[in-house]
């Protein structure tokens, strides 16, 4: 059961940021298997990427927003989708 702080403070939390932790963690998951997959470090990736570990690290942290075109650089350098949006039919 719940603490009634952690219940209060979920309740307080607005439903825009509970939404970019559920997606950054999904983002996060995806290019850590990625990397995995390619039997990359985050230091070989940053390599590759012309990126300090350090960067590589705030990414996979949570300390830093990902752009859309860190996420396509990323798609590219680990050649798989990190993101999939369904398309209408």
């Amino acid at each position: 059961m719940r603490s009634k702080v952690a219940k209060k403070i979920q309740e307080e939390t607005p439903e825009e940021e509970r939404i970019f932790v559920r997606q950054y963690t999904d983002i996060v998951i995806r290019i850590n298997e990625l990397l995995q997959q390619n039997g990359y470090t985050q230091k070989e990736l940053a390599g590759r990427m012309n990126k300090r570990p350090s960067e590589i690290s705030k990414w996979l942290k949570g300390n830093h927003n990902l752009t859309l075109k860190t996420i396509a650089k990323l798609e590219a350098e680990l050649g798989a989708p990190i993101i999939e949006v369904k398309k209408a039919s």
